[in-house]
């Protein structure tokens, strides 16, 4: 008997293990001790986890076990930091803001120390690799029960025990409706999705591991089991992680069945959002159309609207009150008005009085001003459509209105307008209106430290910002650091696993953390304590079995240095640096040329099915540029994300850190020194000429062009290193694609020419290109290019996009030296470039004398730089003049020049700046290699300063831009009438803004944003450069009303019809 105590003691860890990882999803959460100031309870399962701690810790003073893992010292120093940051914000933020409690946090900061020392247990506990077997039959047999127990819900009715409102958490079975959403032995339904998709993979994975038919048919059966369960959850994020986390399985399982598993994971996608009705419900309402009752006066939505027939109100009493504002009315449908105008048989209703049909907003869809809406979140409400103007609304009670209980309806009298508005749905409006921004506001408090544990709500819905918001990037890092050195760890050993078990399972298991990360977008899966607990077994499960297959140390700080300094980190360096500096440019609106290609999108004449759109927008330019990559991009964006101008921002600026990372790929080939090329990446991204392509959403297709660009030049060079086939078709597909968007597609094949001439270091080489099919084979795409848009009837030359063959020369060399001011000093050249265009466009005759003079200044810089640069830096520095140049061959000859033309053309110019720092660098080494550094830096960051500061600039700009045209719908629609909605409405506007600073207003779509603001096709807009001719124009028409734009963007109504009182004094005036 002592042998046998004996022996379970020596193995009382693993066994520990087996049991938390069977029990702690198992077991319902049945509060047993109350924490003061929140309905989270202390758990059955704390007591047990205090326990199998208890028992490490013995074992760990007896030296039976040791502290040390390979991740022992990071989750220490994420335990630290979450104690400062605590501790920090116990002390300072705390006592400043309210609704946080000093033992919330205590309790908090615990709870993630228990999470995490799950780790140990299991580490400690895996000593031998036979031991792995019953880690998975524990896997298989707790997913089987929680399956199980998920269909006794729906069809048997075992209850649930939840957490999601406090009543709930009092550990109260609940037997589900049919229509509940199956939480089985989780505390929600959410919590059951995560714990699948971590799971799901790892029995998907094993299944490809293992030979004997029974055991793949037992682990086929429980993943589709689990499957099925998940369709129960109804948890959109989950459903769609889990199919990336499948496809990574059968990525590195069966790399060969990759191609045929995409078609069959879709088609089988699309058959279960059809057949599984709940989910696809789900999907299809989280964007849904519904009337949004809005103040005319300051167009903030009241509440969702429905119109209603006399007969709701027969058995209802109604009174009525007039609101002047908005914070009367938010008073009034509070119940904290003065109830003393109600008092009058005045304020009484009769049912007589009440109209056949009356605009009904019920208490529930109620917005209350400072509190969220009670319903969903719409999305651009200012250029949803007018449908209907109301003087009142009729206003149900709720059952707890404060004013007086006989009064079930008020009716409030004052100027509102009714809009037919896209709503999200009440879980995406909590997040983005209420949750998210909380989180970042406590991120703000303390970047570095987060305001601390307990600072944000139970539930911020997005892991990450609450990781940011309570111990901040210190926190965020240190943790994201724990699952780097996991990755480090499986790179390094898993080429010594002899056992495709083990390895299906290592797989498995990367597959579910990969789909926990996409699903904490959206969930707090690394909080939520049944998964928290399962993962951090399983991590210590991990890293016990890898150590076991490890045949030699591995130098974890040389590693975290290599991985610190690769290309995936650069990538991640400069997209957080992206979104640090232009993330406010998302709450931009929309301006411009952005309103004519959204019109494209939403406005549907013929045929209107999405095949028909595709043919038309390939087929027919309709007198436009040939850009259908361009409309199919906004037709796309607009059926997913209507109007929503944040999302649109969102790509543009993925769509620049794009750029951006494939510059730093492009410049490692050409510059051959890492660090000059993630200097000249990051320089890339702050240069401040080209910034009209990323802040204007209708420059997109500029933006998606110029990743095709460097991408075939990318692919190109790979297929010349490595002859491999797919990166040539790669480059040709590239080539295509670019051209869809933007005809500066065209110059590409020149581009990789000219690299070709750069690595050949000949231009003799040019003599033998053109004999070479591959080389051929690149201008076919733009043959046929050029053909498609020719029978498309697209734009050519005209107008401002026109070339004058006498100016020509003059353009060229004009453009070429505003081009190349506008990228090396930013916005601020503009000035200087239009005075000196101007005075030599005045005086031709001084251009034919400057001529001569520029050109000797150029030859003597040529002659200069070759003698000075080595023969491998003037190459690259002629490379980046070549690629400057041909990157404006298509708007060099033009009249003038335009910002964001410059984007793509300031490549060139940087490369040139990489060599001249270098060069600098190696002037100063005389000096020593610190100063040398030092004055680098030091002019490098005045360069970047003053680039970061002109972009600021050139934000404010837009921004206000965007603020124009928002006051101009609001204003709009703010004396909007309902003849407006009717035919032979013309609408003539004045003083029209063209441009703020260097941000578009309205220099064309004036047109496209009257139709959205009411849908009308009859309406015809026209602008006018003064009001005497819109007046004449107008006539006397009342549907021909007259709009003078103010100087905020705002428009106002011209009276055209008041006649003055004479002037007896002085009739001249």
């Amino acid at each position: 008997m002592r042998k046998f105590f004996s022996r379970i003691w020596n193995n009382i860890l693993f066994l520990e293990t087996l049991f938390l990882l069977i029990f702690i999803p198992l077991l319902p959460k049945i509060p047993l001790l109350d924490v003061r100031n929140t309905w989270v309870y202390i758990r059955a399962e704390d007591f047990i986890v205090f326990f199998v701690l208890l028992s490490w810790i013995i074992l760990l003073t007896q030296k039976k076990i040791k502290l040390k893992t390979p991740i022992t010292i990071p989750i220490f120093i994420f335990w630290i930091i979450g104690a400062v940051a605590t501790l920090h914000g116990i002390l300072v933020i705390f006592p400043t803001i309210a609704n946080v409690f000093s033992n919330v946090a205590f309790f908090s900061l615990l709870r993630h120390i228990e999470y995490m020392s799950m780790f140990f247990i299991a580490y400690q506990g895996v000593k031998d690799k036979k031991q792995l077997i019953y880690i998975i039959g524990a896997l298989f047999f707790t997913l089987l029960t929680v399956s199980l127990y998920g269909f006794g819900q729906k069809y048997l009715g075992f209850p649930a025990y939840l957490t999601g409102n406090e009543e709930f958490a009092k550990g109260v079975p609940i037997i589900l409706s049919q229509a509940s959403r199956v939480p089985s032995t989780f505390a929600g339904h959410y919590d059951l999705a995560a714990y699948l998709v971590l799971l799901i993979p790892i029995m998907v994975s094993l299944f490809f591991g293992v030979r004997n038919i029974l055991v793949k048919i037992s682990f086929l059966f429980i993943s589709l089991l689990g499957f099925v369960l998940l369709l129960m959850t109804v948890s959109r994020i989950s459903f769609f992680v889990l199919f990336v986390s499948l496809f990574i399985v059968i990525f590195f399982q069966k790399r060969k069945l990759i191609m045929l598993s995409i078609p069959i994971i879709a088609v089988l996608a699309i058959f279960l959002l059809t057949y599984q009705s709940s989910l696809f419900d789900r999907f299809k309402n989280t964007v849904s159309e519904v009337n949004v009752l809005v103040d005319a006066k300051t167009g903030e939505s009241v509440g969702h609207v429905k119109f209603v027939e006399k007969e709701y109100f027969r058995e209802k009493t109604v009174l009525q009150r007039r609101v002047k504002d908005r914070e009367e009315l938010t008073k009034v449908v509070g119940g904290e008005d003065d109830k003393s105008v109600y008092a009058t048989s005045s304020a009484i209703v009769r049912y007589e009085f009440i109209p056949q049909e009356v605009a009904l907003v019920q208490a529930v869809n109620i917005s209350t001003g400072e509190n969220l809406p009670q319903g969903t979140g719409y999305t651009n409400l200012y250029l949803s459509p007018v449908i209907k103007r109301v003087g009142n609304f009729y206003y149900e009670l709720p059952p707890d209105y404060k004013a007086s209980p006989s009064a079930q309806v008020l009716v409030l009298h004052g100027d509102f307008i009714v809009k037919r508005a896209s709503a999200y749905d009440l879980s995406f409006t909590t997040r983005f209106q209420g949750e998210w921004p909380n989180a970042l506001l406590a991120f703000k408090r303390n970047i570095i430290l987060g305001s601390g544990y307990g600072s944000v709500s139970l539930a911020v819905d997005n892991n990450y910002l609450r990781i940011l918001g309570e111990i901040g990037i210190l926190g965020f890092v240190s943790f994201f650091a724990i699952f780097l050195i996991l990755g480090i760890f499986i790179k390094k050993t898993y080429s010594n696993i002899d056992s495709p078990f083990v390895k299906s399972f290592i797989l498995g298991f990367s597959a579910g953390v990969t789909g926990l990360f996409l699903n904490a977008l959206l969930i707090d899966v690394f909080e939520a304590s049944k998964i928290a607990f399962v993962l951090w077994i399983l991590m210590g499960v991990i890293f016990a079995v890898l150590s076991l297959y490890q045949k030699k140390e591995i130098n974890l700080l040389a590693e975290l240095k290599k991985a610190a300094l690769s290309t995936y980190a650069v990538f991640a360096y400069l997209l957080i640096f992206a979104w640090f500096l232009y993330s406010n440019m998302i709450n931009g609106y929309f301006t411009g040329d952005d309103f004519t290609w959204l019109r494209w999108a939403a406005d549907c004449k013929d045929s209107c099915s999405p095949v028909s759109a595709l043919i038309n927008y390939f087929t027919n330019s309709d007198g436009f540029f040939y850009r259908p990559g361009t409309k199919l991009y906004f037709y796309i964006m607009y059926q997913i994300f209507w109007l929503n101008q944040a999302v649109f921002h969102f790509v543009s600026l993925i769509l620049h850190f794009l750029v951006a990372a494939l510059f730093f790929v492009l410049s490692q080939k050409i510059l051959k020194n890492f660090i000059l090329s993630f200097a000249g990446a990051f320089m890339f991204l702050i240069l401040s000429g080209g910034l009209e392509g990323v802040f204007w959403i209708a420059a997109t297709g500029h933006l998606v062009n110029s990743v095709f660009v460097l991408l075939s030049l990318i692919m190109f060079i790979l297929w010349e290193e490595k002859r491999k086939l797919y990166y040539y078709i790669l480059s040709i597909t590239s080539i295509v694609l670019g051209l869809l968007f933007q005809e500066l597609g065209i110059v590409t094949p020149l581009l990789i020419i000219a690299y070709k001439v750069y690595k050949e270091d000949s231009l003799s080489i040019l003599k033998t290109i053109f004999k070479k099919l591959e080389y051929i084979t690149l201008f076919i795409p733009i043959l046929g290019y050029l053909a498609v848009r020719f029978l498309s009837q697209s734009h050519w030359f005209s107008g401002d996009y026109n070339y004058n063959l006498i100016k020509l020369p003059f353009n060229f060399a004009g453009n070429i030296l505003g081009y190349l001011m506008l990228t090396v000093f930013g916005p601020i050249s503009f000035s200087f470039y239009n005075v000196l265009r101007t005075n030599l466009r005045e005086n031709i005759l001084i251009s034919f004398f400057i001529a001569p003079f520029i050109i000797a200044v150029l030859y003597f810089l040529y002659y200069l730089i070759k003698k000075n640069l080595e023969r491998k830096d003037l190459k690259i520095v002629l490379f980046g003049i070549s690629f400057f140049v041909i990157s404006l061959i298509p708007f060099i000859g033009l009249g003038n020049i335009t910002s964001r033309y410059s984007y793509l053309a300031s490549i060139g110019v940087i490369l040139i700046f990489a060599v001249l720092a270098k060069k600098l660098y190696e002037a100063l080494l005389v000096n020593g290699k610190n100063i040398a550094l030092s004055v680098v830096s030091v002019v490098l960051m005045v360069f970047v300063l003053f680039h970061i500061i002109q972009a600021q600039q050139t934000y404010s700009q837009w921004q206000d831009a965007g603020d124009r045209t928002k006051k101009f719908f609001i204003s709009l629609e703010a004396i909007y009438s309902d003849y407006w909605s009717g035919k032979d409405v013309e609408f003539h506007f004045v003083d029209v803004p063209i441009k703020f600073g260097g941000a578009w207003i309205f220099p064309v779509g004036l047109q496209d944003a009257v139709w959205f603001a009411f849908k009308n096709d009859n309406a015809k807009v026209f602008q006018h450069g003064n009001l005497k001719e819109a007046m004449l124009e107008a006539g006397p028409e009342l549907s021909h009303p007259v709009f003078k734009f103010n100087s905020d963007g705002s428009v106002a109504e011209v009276d055209r019809f008041s006649k003055k009182s004479p002037n007896l004094i002085n009739p001249s005036r």
